[in-house]
Parts: C-alpha cells; structure tokens; sequence
C-alpha cells in the first residue's frame, strides 16, 4: 500500500480526542435515522432496536480508528450493528428454548412500526397499508437470520449486492442466492395471507 493510501486510512491523524468525537458524531448524523430503522427491522421492536443501536455507537466510537476512510462510514457501523445482532441472536434464540412465549426481558413487544414512516393516504388505504406492513415484517422476522440480513439489506435498506456482500460479509454469490430463496419465501407467505390477485395490484 502506498503512503498516499495509507494516510488516506487514517482520518484520525493530527486530530485531538475532542475533533474525533466532532468528526464522529457528525458523521453519525448524517445516517442516524437509516442506522435505526436497519435495527428496527433486524430486531422487529423498538426498545431493543434503540438498544442495539446505541451499543453499535459505543463499539464503533470506541473501535473508530480501524475505520478506513476509503469506504462509507455508514456501511462500517451497519457491519458492527449486524455482528452484534448475529451475537444477541444466538442467546436469544438458546433463551427461548426454554421460554419459548417470551422475549429476552419476559415483556411484551412494542411495534417496530413506530419508527417508520408511511405515505400520506387516506384512513382507509393508511389502515390496509399498516396492517400490511405488519404482516410482511411478521414473514420477514420467521426467516432463517441468514436470509434475513440479504433481505434486510437489499429489499429494505436498497443496498446493492455488493454493498450487502461488504456489510454481512459473505461472497457475492451467496447473497444472491440467499436473496433469491428469501424473497420466494416471503411471496409465498404473503400469498398464503393475501391471496396472489392482492399482490399482484399492491403497489
């Protein structure tokens, strides 16, 4: 690697502990609200997907200069947030082994819908809309995790390919063919719930 690259990676260099922080918090604004609504469908709950993201904060502040400038600063926390995630995942799912009729905290859920925004419809067409949504992030949250991340990433969040292969850290290939097999999935049950003439007009 050559010198220009290498000072290129270190966006730290010459700055004081004070204009780090500057520097990251101004960068966590810029994608805060895409960074929340990321958790608020990986964990399908508002309060735990706050949780997750302050944590993700915490981590990335405190790992901050292995972050290399070169590459989007939102993509390195979105690939910190999935780790920590993938890692609550694996105790939640051994926790409800054993206490399959509650969450992790033994409380009811809040809607992860909260956080979202919809369109300006009417009462009626916001009703069906909402319900909908609700249905689809159910089918979404049954997914195997693996499959859930690609759609996550691709269908939800709008990343390409490529970008999903550098956040969740698997090869091109395999994104695709998790992407493909998800989303047959996820028609499939939606159909089973709506019926193939609804989807087909849903728009």
């Amino acid at each position: 690697m050559g010198n220009a690259e290498t000072q290129d990676a270190l966006w730290y260099q010459d700055l004081t502990f004070e204009q780090e922080r500057d520097w990251f918090e101004q960068r966590v604004k810029e994608c805060e609200k895409d960074l929340l609504r990321f958790a608020c469908y990986l964990t399908g709950n508002l309060d735990r997907a706050r949780d997750l993201f302050q944590e993700a904060l915490l981590r990335a502040f405190k790992y901050r200069h292995s972050y290399n400038s070169k590459y989007p600063f939102q993509n390195w926390v979105y690939a910190i947030l999935l780790n920590l995630y993938r890692h609550q995942f694996k105790k939640e799912k051994l926790l409800k082994t054993f206490l399959p009729w509650k969450n992790s905290e033994g409380e009811e859920e809040e809607n992860f819908l909260d956080c979202l925004e919809f369109k300006d419809d009417g009462p009626e067409e916001k009703v069906i809309r909402s319900q909908v949504m609700v249905d689809l992030e159910k089918v979404i949250q049954q997914l195997p995790l693996k499959m859930r991340e690609v759609v996550i990433s691709c269908d939800v969040m709008g990343y390409s390919y490529e970008e999903a292969s550098e956040i969740i850290g698997c090869p091109l290939g395999t994104v695709r063919s998790r992407l493909h097999r998800a989303r047959r999935q996820i028609k499939k049950s939606m159909e089973d719930i709506y019926g193939k003439d609804f989807l087909a007009s849903w728009s």
